[in-house]
This record gives C-alpha cells, sequence and structure tokens, in this order.
C-alpha cells in the first residue's frame, strides 16, 4: 500500500545535511518518490518538523547471546542450539524496534542465524534484516570456540570456507560473508598477542572466499595479527586495536573497511568486579589503543563502518548502536559522519549500497523519524526515536 511521508526533514548522505520539508512516496515497501505531492486519495504522514534518517545497521552483531549476561557464551551452550535461535530472533525485534534495520552477525552456534534470516524471509518471522556469517573460521583453541568452526591447515580452511558457502546459497542468502577469528580475544583465556593464522593461510581464505563471489570480515585485536589481514586483503577488520599509520594507509589504499566496536571494550575496560580479572586486564589494553587507532583512522579517511559487539558480555540488551555512536562522537568524529558510519558506509561495505543506506529512490524503505537534530545532539538515537519503518512498514512491537 502506498503513502507519504510529508515536510520531513530528511538526512543526505551525501551533503552531510538534512533537506528541508521534503516529502517520500513509499510503495510496496520501497521509497517511489522523493519529492512531489500525494493525490488527494493518498495517505499521509505529517512529519512536519520530524528528522528522517536511514534505518541505522550494525556490522559486528552475536544475535544469539545474551549480553546482560556475564558469560553469554556459556549461557548460550547451557540453552542449546534451538533456544539460541529464538533468543536471536527476539534481538533482531529488540533491535529493529529501536532503529536498528539491519545486522550483520559475526558468530553464532551451529550457524543457526542463516537459517533464522531464511525464515524471516520466508515471511515467517519479524525483525531486523541479519546478514550471517554462520560459525566463525577459528584454529584450535582460537577465540570463542562455541561459536565456531575448527579449522588448522590449509585444506581445512578452504573447506570450511566453501561449508558456509553451501549454506548460504541453499537458504538463499544474496549478500554473502565469512568470518575468521585472526588472533585471540579479550573475553577468552587465550593470549590476544599472537596472529592465530598465518599470512599464507589468511591469503588462502581470502583467495577461496572472494573466487567464490564472499567477503570477509576478522576479529583482529594485536598488530602482528592485524597486519596479516590487511596484507590478506580481508575486507573488514573488526575491532582492529594496534593499527599502525602505515598500515591504516594501506587499508585505505586496498579499500578495506575498519570496524572498530569501541564501547564494547570500554564497557568490559569498567566491569572490574563483574567479570574476570584477566578479561578487564587484557580489555583495558585494547580500549587505550582503540583510541589512538580510531583517531588516525578518521583523519586518513579509511572507510569507517559502525559496529558494536551486541550480545558481548556486560554490555545489556540488544542493540549497542545509540550507545557506540555516543562512543564515536566522543572519540572525535562528526554527528554527520557518525550516522554515515551506521548508515551508507555500512551498507557500501556490506555490497547493498544499491537498496540501503540512504534516502532515494528504489531503495527499501527503512526509516526513522526522530523528535529532534540528530547533528545536533547523536543521543537522539538513544532517546527521540517517534517511529521506525522496515520495509515500508511501520514497526508495531511493543515499547
Amino acid at each position: 500500500m502506498a503513502f507519504w511521508l510529508l515536510n520531513g526533514n530528511i538526512f543526505d548522505v551525501y551533503s552531510d545535511n538534512f533537506l528541508e520539508e521534503v516529502n517520500l512516496k513509499i510503495n510496496n515497501g520501497y521509497i517511489e518518490q522523493v519529492g512531489g505531492l500525494p493525490n488527494s486519495n493518498e495517505e499521509v504522514i505529517d512529519c512536519k518538523g520530524k528528522y528522517l534518517t536511514p534505518g541505522l545497521m550494525d556490522m559486528h552483531t552475536h544475535m544469539v547471546w545474551d549480553g546482560t549476561s556475564s558469560n553469554p557464551a556459556q549461557t548460550m551452550i547451557d540453552e542449546g542450539s534451538y533456544v539460541a535461535m529464538i533468543r536471536a530472533l527476539c534481538n533482531s525485534q529488540l533491535a529493529v524496534r529501536k532503529g536498528v534495520t539491519t545486522v550483520r552477525d559475526v558468530g553464532c552456534c551451529d550457524d543457526v542465524t542463516i537459517h533464522l534470516n531464511k525464515a524471516m524471509r520466508m515471511g515467517l518471522a519479524k525483525g531486523c534484516d541479519i546478514i550471517p556469517c554462520g560459525s566463525s573460521i577459528m584454529g584450535t583453541f582460537g577465540h570463542v570456540p562455541a561459536i565456531g568452526r575448527i579449522a588448522d591447515s590449509e585444506d581445512e580452511l578452504i573447506r570450511a570456507v566453501r561449508q558456509v558457502k553451501s549454506l548460504l546459497t541453499e537458504a538463499g542468502e544474496p549478500c554473502q560473508w565469512v568470518k575468521v577469528m585472526a588472533t585471540g580475544g579479550a573475553a577468552g583465556p587465550e593470549e590476544v598477542g599472537p596472529s592465530m593464522y598465518s599470512l599464507l593461510q589468511l591469503k588462502a581464505i581470502v583467495e577461496e572466499a572472494h573466487r567464490l563471489h564472499m567477503k570477509v570480515c576478522a576479529h583482529a585485536l594485536s598488530k602482528e595479527g592485524i597486519i596479516n589481514c590487511i596484507e590478506a586483503g580481508i575486507d573488514s577488520i573488526e575491532h582492529g586495536a594496534e593499527i599502525s599509520m602505515e598500515y591504516l594507509l594501506k587499508m585505505k589504499e586496498k579499500g578495506l573497511a575498519y570496524v572498530p566496536t569501541l564501547s564494547v571494550y570500554r564497557i568490559l575496560s569498567e566491569s572490574e568486579g563483574i567479570l574476570p580479572a584477566n578479561t578487564v586486564r587484557k580489555s583495558k589494553k585494547v580500549h587505550e589503543n582503540q583510541k589512538t587507532t580510531f583517531k588516525n583512522a578518521y583523519e586518513l579517511g579509511v572507510m569507517i563502518a559502525l559496529g558494536t559487539d551486541a550480545g558481548s558480555m556486560n554490555c545489556g540488551e540488544h542493540p549497542n548502536v545509540a550507545t557506540e555512536m555516543s562512543d564515536m562522537y566522543n572519540a572525535g568524529m562528526s554527528s554527520a559522519d557518525v550516522i554515515k558510519s551506521a548508515t551508507i558506509n555500512c551498507a557500501k561495505v556490506l555490497g547493498v549500497e544499491k537498496s540501503k543506506g540512504s534516502l532515494e529512490k528504489d531503495k527499501i524503505a527503512d526509516i526513522i523519524i526522530l523528535s529532534s537534530n540528530p547533528l545536533q545532539s547523536i543521543s537522539a538515537f538513544a532517546n527521540n526515536i517517534i517511529s521506525v519503518y522496515k520495509d515500508g512498514e511501520k514497526v508495531e512491537f511493543e515499547k
């Protein structure tokens, strides 16, 4: 059914500002027209004095995890895969009613988010769109094995990529990604420092994935692991605590994306007495390194896409996008660039910029309506969302 959003101030990802009092015609889930006037018999919704942005995106989530837990991975194991899938569905509904219309899930048990996203595309359930990576590829003693498929040799790595490819294709997933754990993490017993895979092994993953028309993202915290990921051409570097100016420039030259996840390590570093001391200690170092890396990446013009690590221990219920936006702003990013990092930048990195990420003709009508201008206060996304439209339908989940 067609309807109009009238007189709204529309965020323009190209001018970094709001275009005043623009009319949008929504039809069959898409933006059919920008500008113009409705016919007398068409439904209209007056948005005068309101601010419209594209639906927000999150490049780094774990939809099967309960972020209110101090050990969400163990909670997931205890509950089992069937409950994990239902939890992912509930988390996707929490996300969409707060304006997060698309997420990339970067690690789950038993590939359940691949199957969940298929069910949602079939119309069996509603929530945010999930771009699933399935279970992460990792080596023995890798980071969070409960959400991984173990692969140590080059042959095993190629087989693992093909396994994910097969599942994604069978599920009809058009946007295909695979996740690799390239280093250890803060929330596990393993060391952060060593690169879990050699450069040749990471190149094998990238070459196989790209040959199969897939992209690769990598959990990478330490300097040596990140260097290997960048040299291998991994499409998006997740967390990226220690990246030198030299390798930030290489990322920019190669067109690789940086997904910083600032807020999660800040929260983990502030969790003394709640989380294990080793996790807090490692997180403090990551958090300090991220401050410098983020500042340098932003100043150099590296592609930055917002990601949160939603679902992680002690980080609260999904979604965490508003918190991450605040942290990015506090770290020196302009409000306009923060919004772009959560919209058009994510769409470009994911490869869906023709259908998502901006309010333009023929794009999917994922729209947030706010009562205040987020360029004046980025906290508008936390406090001042009036309504959310997903695929042109108003989200009716109870608040």
